[in-house]
């Protein structure tokens, strides 16, 4: 589904530049769930950043389907990002002042499409929610509003997921669903990248990449 060939990633910060990413090879499978760990200045979100498309590598090709789209135009990576890949974040980003319902269907006003509410309704049922749909973030626990942003990430009905450290806030009984959620979602057919720094979801993933100053340093 994605295939990375020596991917880096230069960035300048005042005098100095930082290689991100050194030469990154990385493919990831259909419906694969596949888990981004190492530390902290590592590569990670630069990484899952490159995966969805939302930065451009220094040097390097991005194949997505077989297709690739290294040097496509803003107006096709904007496409692509909406039809292809829906996107997870540690923060929620959720709209204050937006019920669940609302915040769920936030992505179908950018692509222009109807918002259906029984598909918005059987989202938010798959994550747990459907009791809450009325409900605004404040009314929410961690966990929820990071099931509602897992929601949000599905409504375009993506072949891809890309979640940066969606466990990273929550306490162990909420990462524990979210993962089971994410599992989910990998066995019905999506494809699933995740940063993470619980080794414990990690190991359970269909695959583990350790990332290491900008290089990919094992694989399990």
């Amino acid at each position: 589904m994605i295939e990375l060939r020596r991917i880096e990633k230069t960035y300048r910060r005042g005098a100095e530049d930082v290689r991100a990413l050194r030469g990154i090879d990385l493919t990831i499978d259909k419906k694969e769930l596949i888990a981004i760990t190492g530390p902290s200045g590592a590569g990670k979100t630069t990484l899952l950043h490159i995966l969805g498309c939302l930065d451009q590598p220094t040097n390097g090709e991005i194949f997505i389907d077989g297709v690739e789209v290294t040097n496509l135009p803003e107006a096709e990576l904007v496409k692509l990002r909406r039809d292809k890949i829906g996107f997870v974040f540690q923060q929620f980003y959720l709209i204050p002042g937006l019920s669940v319902f609302d915040n769920i269907a936030l992505p179908l006003l950018f692509s222009k499409k109807p918002a259906n509410p029984d598909r918005i309704a059987k989202l938010a049922d798959m994550v747990g929610l459907k009791h809450r749909l009325d409900h605004v973030p404040s009314q929410l626990s961690g966990g929820e509003m990071q099931r509602t942003a897992i929601a949000r990430g599905l409504v375009n009905a993506p072949e891809i997921l890309l979640a940066d450290e969606p466990t990273g806030n929550l306490d162990s009984e909420n990462s524990e669903m979210i993962f089971e959620i994410l599992r989910s979602l990998s066995n019905e057919g999506l494809t699933v990248a995740m940063i993470t720094h619980n080794p414990d979801l990690a190991i359970r993933a269909k695959r583990a990449v350790h990332i290491k100053d900008g290089l990919v340093h094992s694989e399990r």
